[in-house]
């Protein structure tokens, strides 16, 4: 039996996917859900689920940022993206963050069903009528980045794990300072929490 862990904050869908399944027929149950990446990270650590269906837009945290948190803590698990979102930056970030698959939500069950078993005997794709995303990251998000000298040094703190009143203290500057900069750091790098941040600029080599 292949159980399945979906998180998506919309209730409703989640009851459709609980009901599209025969479990004698298909082999597939859905064997946990959760409507927040919040509500869902504490079941994850019990869940003996392999494959996790993620919702791409949430509150709090997004299917992107928390797909990258599951291929971190959990990559023995297979997270599809099942999404209604067309939008190309989100799609390439969520692919980008070892996305196994990503489908649109009004996919047919054939093609979930077969995705599925793909993931599981370790095959990446993308599905039917879900956008090429790579041109459009290509033209409009993939471009130089670059960080100024005090910026790229409260970024290595941050990523030893220092506050920013210890960075502040550290280099003789002020808190407001400090936070100045970890704004324009989060700008420039496109990202809100400052893990996602140093897995950003780490993966386009401005620090170790």
């Amino acid at each position: 039996m292949i159980n399945l862990f979906v998180i998506d904050d919309h209730p409703v869908f989640i009851n459709g996917l609980k009901t599209l399944f025969n479990a004698e027929e298909d082999n597939i149950k859905v064997s946990n859900c959760a409507t927040s990446a919040k509500e869902a990270l504490p079941m994850l650590k019990r869940s003996m689920a392999k494959v996790v269906i993620l919702d791409l837009v949430m509150p709090e945290i997004s299917g992107v940022d928390f797909c990258h948190v599951i291929k971190k803590q959990f990559p023995d698990k297979k997270v599809i993206i099942l999404t209604g979102s067309l939008n190309k930056v989100l799609l390439y970030k969520v692919w980008r963050n070892k996305a196994d698959a990503i489908l649109l939500k009004y996919c047919g069950k054939d093609e979930l069903i077969d995705t599925i078993h793909d993931v599981l005997a370790g095959k990446r794709m993308v599905g039917e009528n879900v956008p090429d995303f790579d041109d459009y990251y290509d033209e409009t998000v993939t471009k130089s980045v670059t960080l100024t000298r005090s910026e790229k040094t409260i970024l290595e703190k941050l990523a030893e794990g220092k506050t920013r009143k210890e960075i502040s203290i550290i280099l003789g500057s002020t808190l407001n300072a400090v936070s100045f900069h970890c704004k324009n750091i989060f700008t420039k790098l496109n990202q809100t929490k400052v893990v996602m941040a140093v897995e950003e600029a780490r993966k386009l080599g401005l620090i170790e």
